[in-house]
């Protein structure tokens, strides 16, 4: 599942939450049990318009009854980019056109953002100002680890991507990771917050080395049993792959020691494979989408440079200093 993908099943999963941390005013005046999801492709009510795909968008009524329902539009963003609001507000425009209904827009930036919790767009002609559209953020990065992590299952994993400068990271993590997994929800949901603090609370070797001690402690033993099979499952998988191409080229060669060959080359390119995609994974954790061109570099290193970048990846301030930029 891609990350993108990943925040959008969250956020239906977990919408109520969601709101509940960062908006709790207006989710106290909102009825849940009424939550309705709709489709993701939405269009403009105007002849041959444009198709609007947003990331979630509920429908639910509200307790007071003024209104009566209401849209909750939540859009999932990297980082900020300066056509951002426009778009936001092309967003809010198609679906108050196409259902009719109040709409409460929200933007979660994943990375960076604007350091105020409300954002705008505004257009104006020949110094009039013809409107101002608001809309909510939620920019993670600039919020405090510290202060989330001790609230519902939902805002400890969205911790991961808070800030944890001057915190016990180690710790962190440990602690993140017990309070998932001894909540009361069930595996897939664990599994979807547990993806999120373990793909993006990157820890330093040194950081790394203090968590695996941490591990030894009993309070910690649901840790244990998760790290068993994380810090393996993108290599098995790898392996798991590489050795179904072994047995293919042994078998086309037809001879014993073709298949014992193609075994052990499979494994080898399974190993290998395994660290392609943990250093995708980083490099998509740190840096955010990257290109086509970085991935296909990637796609052909040799293990040596595998490695190399791994354990440069952690303090590299940019792609350039990995050579990897575009």
């Amino acid at each position: 599942m891609g990350q993108d993908q990943l925040f959008k099943t969250i956020l239906e999963a977990f919408l109520r939450d969601f709101l509940e941390l960062f908006f709790r005013d207006d989710a106290a005046r909102l009825d849940f049990a009424t939550v309705q999801f709709l489709g993701k492709e939405v269009f403009a009510n105007v002849p041959q318009g444009d198709v609007r795909e947003a990331d979630v968008v509920a429908r639910l009524e509200t307790k007071d009854g003024e209104p009566k329902l209401i849209l909750v539009h939540v859009e999932v963003q990297a980082e900020h980019r300066g056509d951002f609001p426009r778009r936001m507000f092309e967003y809010y425009s198609v679906l108050r056109l196409h259902y009719g209904l109040p709409v409460f827009p929200i933007v979660l930036y994943l990375r960076g953002g604007p350091p105020s919790r409300q954002a705008e767009y505004r257009e104006g002609l020949f110094g009039y100002e013809l409107l101002t559209f608001r809309y909510h953020s939620v920019p993670l990065a600039r919020l405090s680890a510290e202060e989330y992590v001790g609230t519902s299952p939902l805002g400890v994993a969205l911790s991961a991507l808070m800030s944890s400068k001057g915190q016990d990271r180690a710790g962190l993590m440990a602690a993140m990771l017990e309070r998932v997994l001894e909540s009361g929800l069930n595996k897939l949901l664990k599994h979807l917050l547990v993806d999120v603090i373990k793909t993006y609370l990157v820890l330093t070797p040194e950081e790394e080395e203090r968590y695996r001690q941490l591990l030894t402690r009993k309070e910690f033993r649901a840790v244990q049993e998760v790290e068993l099979t994380w810090s393996e499952k993108l290599i098995e998988k790898g392996r798991a792959e590489g050795l179904e191409k072994g047995l293919e080229e042994g078998l086309e060669q037809g001879l014993e020691r073709g298949i014992e060959r193609g075994l052990e080359k499979g494994r080898e390119a399974g190993v290998i494979e395994g660290k392609r995609r943990t250093l995708l994974r980083q490099l998509s954790a740190k840096f955010g989408e990257i290109s086509g061109r970085t991935r296909a570099s990637v796609e052909t290193m040799s293990e040596t440079d595998l490695d190399s970048l791994l354990e440069r990846v952690l303090t590299a301030s940019t792609l350039d200093e990995l050579g990897l930029g575009d």
